[in-house]
């Protein structure tokens, strides 16, 4: 997908109706189905059509986009990877306790979520404002809620480095009433927009749009985050739907085919059950429901035979086709199957990276561009805090982002590697900050911890040292 582009700076009503309408015809259809497949309503098999009555109806959908999402989540954007520094002390004190109120790294968890789904995600921001205020307080605190890409329109301009120049953002309260803001640089207008039918009864909807309250916009920029998955904003899911469409067909055919060996139809070789009915209909119901229970035939002549007509399922090329649709769906993803044999056992960290190096460049590739989106969000949390006077050390500039990385992990490597380190010079602080975050959440804690323990190994040698000796003693025991 594109960026939405506009030459205007401000819309009017009939401007937005029109943005509207297009972006809910063109977008969010696609957005809807990449949602249905990461949550595991798959589209084509459930749209297939339905056989006769005489054939089983199987239509089984494998959460596939759901697992390769929960990976790319749980490898790149796992609550907590990704963390702030800054030497301004004061300022990212201020940071953090905003990112605290916001219950940051849930939010941005989520984000990379979206990005994986979508394709893009977004942020949109609102201040807090103390009780009784009406101005921007030094107690004021910028806020941010994720968005669902389908209620988010974000317009830029022509310029060669695009500028944010206005969003939409709609929230429905039911099908026929939805409360829409429209934000600029400038100002934030509410509007109610209301389906009506269309005029003279006729079956064309309407909507209308009524302005219901206008406010100034302290944040001087449209205050909406966007975080784009590369310039193309393709997700992880719409590459691969084809081969998940596929592997959930192979899935429900297998099983219809199941279905049909369980109802197989019964071949009766030099008898007939018939013949019962031909003596008395209660002996034939009653021989019936002796072979349904006991599942046997008993005392048949040596030229009788019974067998189920079957027929024969290529039992081998299911499995391989399987194999292969699963291995495509996870090369063309790029997302690795974390469950499979090739990343089992103890494997050293270089032959991980190796096998990881396709998914490493996706998610690195990735990382800039999110941080693009960090870096805004950061702004926009600045210019509350110089707003409101709050007269802080530093600014967004000052701040370092880094991203870790949930991947497999060969502890005694990494103890291995740190003694290495250590003993060739290099800091306590860059020894303890390699290890994986499973064993060292927090480098600042640890090396804290660390001191902590040779002061008290100090202390406990000098209480086992020798008391210093007086002199004056000394000379008397001398004589």
């Amino acid at each position: 997908m594109e960026l939405l582009r506009t030459e205007k700076d401000i819309f009017d009503t009939d401007d937005i109706l029109k943005a509207l309408k297009s972006y809910e015809e063109e977008r969010v259809p696609k957005f809807d189905t990449w949602w249905k497949y990461y949550k595991a309503k798959n589209t084509a098999i459930t749209s297939r059509p339905a056989p006769d009555a005489n054939n089983p109806d199987h239509r089984t959908k494998v959460s596939y986009g759901r697992k390769l999402v929960m990976t790319w989540k749980g490898y790149a954007y796992r609550p907590g990877y990704i963390t702030y520094k800054s030497e301004k002390e004061q300022f990212l004190e201020a940071l953090l306790h905003t990112f605290k109120l916001n219950n940051e790294v849930v939010k941005t968890s989520r984000t990379g979520r979206n990005t994986g789904i979508f394709g893009v995600a977004y942020e949109l921001f609102y201040i807090d404002l103390p009780e009784g205020s009406t101005d921007m307080a030094p107690k004021a605190e910028p806020m941010f809620i994720n968005v669902d890409p389908r209620n988010m329109l974000l317009f830029h301009d022509y310029s060669p480095e695009p500028k944010k120049m206005i969003s939409i953002y709609v929230y429905p309260i039911n099908k026929d009433w939805h409360k829409v803001e429209v934000s600029t640089p400038t100002v934030i207008t509410k509007y109610d927009r209301i389906r009506k039918p269309g005029a003279y009864g006729g079956v064309t909807e309407q909507w209308t749009l009524t302005e219901i309250s206008s406010r100034p916009n302290q944040f001087g920029e449209v205050p909406v985050v966007a975080y784009y998955l590369g310039d193309e904003q393709m997700g992880i899911i719409e590459p691969v739907i084809d081969l998940i469409d596929n592997y959930d067909m192979l899935v429900s055919d297998s099983v219809v085919e199941f279905d049909r060996f369980a109802n197989a139809y019964l071949l009766l070789k030099g008898f007939s059950l018939t013949d019962a009915q031909k003596q008395e209909s209660q002996s034939f119901s009653m021989a019936l429901r002796s072979l349904k229970r006991k599942r046997v035939f008993e005392k048949l002549k040596e030229t009788d035979d019974v067998k189920f007509l079957l027929k024969d399922t290529p039992k081998d090329f299911i499995a391989w086709l399987a194999e292969l649709i699963r291995d495509e769906i996870h090369k063309q993803s790029h997302v690795p199957d974390f469950m499979s044999e090739k990343l089992g056992g103890n494997i050293s960290g270089v032959a991980v990276a190796r096998m990881m190096f396709d998914f490493e460049n996706l998610v690195s590739s990735a990382e800039g561009d999110f941080n693009i989106g960090l870096d805004a969000r950061l702004r926009l949390i600045t210019n509350v805090y110089q707003k409101g006077n709050r007269n802080l050390d530093g600014d967004a500039a000052d701040v370092t982002i880094s991203h870790k990385r949930n991947v497999p992990q060969n502890v005694k490597e990494f103890a291995e590697t740190a003694v290495l380190m250590k003993n060739a010079g290099f800091s306590s602080y860059l020894v303890a900050d390699i290890m994986p975050d499973d064993v060292i959440p927090d480098v600042e804690a640890e090396l804290a911890r660390q001191k902590e323990e040779r002061t008290q190994a100090f202390a406990d040698v000098e209480m086992f040292q020798r008391p210093p000796v007086d002199e004056e003693e000394e000379d008397a025991d001398q004589v």
